[in-house]
């Protein structure tokens, strides 16, 4: 995975990271109510500890067993030319495969956790986005230098939008009082309602190219990496499900904890691959919701075109997938579960006929 990461497609990666450090909105723009980064941040850092946490106490679990057990087992069983049980080369090989269970888990790491915290990023650049195209016309009144009452009549028209539940995925949308609304608005030299409109549009036309290109730029470099991890994933809980069913050693229960354990965490990272990937694809449906929620009956003929024009391009959903042949969402993660145990049906019923 680090070969990948540094070696293979490091341009792309580097250019991913680049485009988010410079055009990442951290909040949306000013209106009646905006929404920040914040939560999407904090739900990032709690996501991305939470799976490296997973991740590093099963591998310790698994170099921990040997040692309760005090067999000189290894925390892999591997057979090797000489016997590993002699002094110093037992801790020596012990502490090799320590360091490669360490890479393993750092592999897990990396590799779904880069991605989770992207699709959380780019999910609250989505939440910036809605709040801002559900504020346009607000945005635009405040670009032209509408007065109190022009501003309050707007508000009220758009209120009826705010009894709509589950608007934004992880940001707290913020109401704006109209008073202090009004005090920080900026001077400007537009006094036209169609410039002052296409003005604040261009902004949201512009971070959702933003966010379509990074998504673009993630599906790159990510879907060689998924086709394979759909793979290995599917191979691994096959192996490790016939292995603890095949476990009848005086130490399987604790043995069979650990499969268990190994078993849950492979599950656990391919459900956080397919579940961000269809947060995603949810998200990129929404853009046409949220022009909507603006109380564009107003101005329709004033903006007709710019929002026909936005609704005509919004409507192409956008997914992540795997080598470009699946489609990574919620049915993927069922479908790879169902195949794989599928297949440890066959290999149950081959060993059982010796």
């Amino acid at each position: 995975m680090k070969l990948y990461f540094r070696r293979i497609r490091p341009k792309l990666l580097n250019e991913i990271i680049m485009s988010i450090n410079e055009k990442h909105q951290t909040r949306s723009a000013p209106g009646f109510s905006y929404v920040t980064i914040l939560g999407a941040l904090r739900h990032s850092n709690l996501w991305i500890k939470t799976y490296v946490y997973c991740c590093y106490v099963g591998t310790i679990f698994w170099l921990v067993l040997p040692i309760v057990y005090r067999d000189r087992s290894l925390p892999l069983a591997c057979w090797y030319p000489f016997d590993y049980t002699q002094p110093i080369v037992y801790e020596l090989i012990f502490f090799l495969q320590a360091m490669g269970q360490i890479q393993v888990a750092a592999s897990f790491a990396s590799s779904s956790g880069f991605h989770m915290v992207l699709s959380i990023l780019m999910s609250g650049q989505y939440d910036v986005l809605f709040c801002s195209l559900k504020n346009v016309l607000a945005t635009s009144y405040l670009k032209m230098g509408a007065t109190m009452a022009e501003l309050s009549n707007l508000m009220e028209a758009q209120s009826v939008a705010d009894a709509e539940v589950n608007q934004f995925s992880y940001c707290q949308e913020v109401c704006t009082p109209l008073k202090k609304l009004r005090d920080q608005q900026e001077t400007s030299h537009i006094r036209d309602f169609p410039g002052a409109f296409r003005h604040s549009f261009r902004r949201c036309l512009e971070q959702h190219q933003y966010i379509i290109r990074t998504l673009y730029a993630m599906e790159n470099f990510y879907n060689p990496i998924w086709i394979f991890k759909i793979g290995e994933v599917t191979f691994l809980m096959c192996l490790v499900a016939f292995v603890s069913t095949k476990s009848t050693t005086a130490n399987s229960f604790m043995r069979m904890v650990s499969l268990g354990q190994y078993l849950l965490l492979v599950a656990y990272e391919l459900f956080i691959i397919c579940y961000f990937a269809e947060l995603i694809y949810q998200n990129s449906q929404r853009c046409g919701e949220a022009l909507w929620r603006s109380p564009w009956h107003l101005h329709m003929r004033q903006v007709r075109s710019e929002y026909l024009f936005f609704l005509m391009n919004s409507r192409r959903q956008f997914r992540l997938t795997a080598g470009k042949i699946y489609n990574l969402d919620v049915d993927r993660f069922r479908g790879t579960i169902t195949t794989a145990f599928s297949f440890l049906t066959l290999l149950q019923k081959m060993d059982s006929r010796g």
